[in-house]
């Protein structure tokens, strides 16, 4: 297993600089963008399905049965409409955002097609849920678990390191896979924020160049692990602890909320190591270092 540690053969390899090599993406400068993605989710996924359910279930004659028929066609629309723009861009501006290495035209990256499979995943129980004489609750509400669940697997599966049978975004066959979580975001910022190839090339080097950046990518990874299996268990509590009526708000609700929850912790954690790595790079310029008999030997430059 590769290590996400620092080792004496690590730091004979890495370059005597004062800091990482630059991200030059930064969130806040899509704060708008942000803002209005979060709004859009928020209505699509929470506030329209939970209006056209309750009005419909409460000011209309129709059976249950359609009622949640209709009020799930809005669920995932934001997310729907995205996938369409991401193959566009894909296509049509494969020199600027696709992967790194890829030549062919329809070489999507590895976020485009886990976001396909990942629709069909969470279409299917929402059919099989409305799609009876009797509604299947449980399966209607935790339909989001189980997509939890099918996103967690690369998560889990990337652990340890293993030669890729296939492409993977900006990785060939044969490279040692990274952790998934290095695979969403670099296809993330490189195609949905805009950023194109040149940040997928910032991505890899920072990666290749400082190990406390790879231990942050395999924290993160672990993070979402641990999050995937809480809001899994906190959703079963829900589905098959609370009427129906109202277990169907709190459970879109609570998609939200634990997103927020764990980002926002994810954000401290990446803003504490990202400190670590700076203050790192520095002592590390700050020395000269060559292998020696036994191990490393520091010698503090002049």
């Amino acid at each position: 297993m590769n290590s996400p540690f620092p080792s004496p053969a690590t730091l004979e390899r890495t370059p005597d600089r004062k800091e990482p090599p630059p991200l030059s993406f930064s969130p806040w400068t899509k704060t708008c963008s942000i803002i209005n993605c979060t709004l859009a989710l928020l209505f699509f996924d929470v506030l329209l399905p939970c209006l056209l359910y309750y009005v419909l279930q409460y000011v209309t004659n129709l059976n249950e049965l359609d009622v949640l028929g209709i009020a799930c066609l809005s669920l995932g629309l934001g997310e729907l409409m995205e996938l369409p723009v991401r193959g566009y861009r894909l296509v049509k501006h494969r020199q600027r955002y696709g992967p790194l290495g890829s030549e062919g035209k329809w070489e999507f990256d590895s976020l485009f097609w886990y976001y396909s499979a990942a629709t069909i995943v969470a279409i299917i129980p929402y059919v099989l849920a409305t799609d009876q004489d009797n509604p299947i609750y449980w399966l209607f509400l935790y339909t989001p678990g189980i997509l939890t669940g099918f996103c967690a697997l690369p998560l889990i599966i990337t652990i340890i390191p293993f030669p890729l049978p296939f492409r993977i975004s900006s990785d060939a066959k044969g490279v040692r896979c990274k952790p998934a979580v290095y695979y969403v975001v670099e296809d993330f910022i490189a195609v949905d924020a805009g950023q194109g190839r040149s940040f997928r090339e910032e991505w890899r080097a920072r990666y290749d160049a400082s190990p406390i950046f790879r231990k942050l990518i395999w924290e993160m990874n672990l993070w979402w692990i641990l999050g995937c299996g809480v809001f899994m268990g906190a959703l079963a509590g829900v589905t098959w602890g609370v009427e129906f009526a109202i277990a169907y708000g709190v459970s879109l609700a609570l998609i939200f909320i634990w997103i927020g929850v764990w980002a926002l912790l994810s954000w401290g954690w990446v803003r504490w190591r990202l400190r670590l790595e700076r203050e790192w790079f520095l002592e590390r310029a700050s020395k000269k270092y060559r292998t020696g008999n036994g191990g490393v030997v520091i010698s503090t430059s002049s």
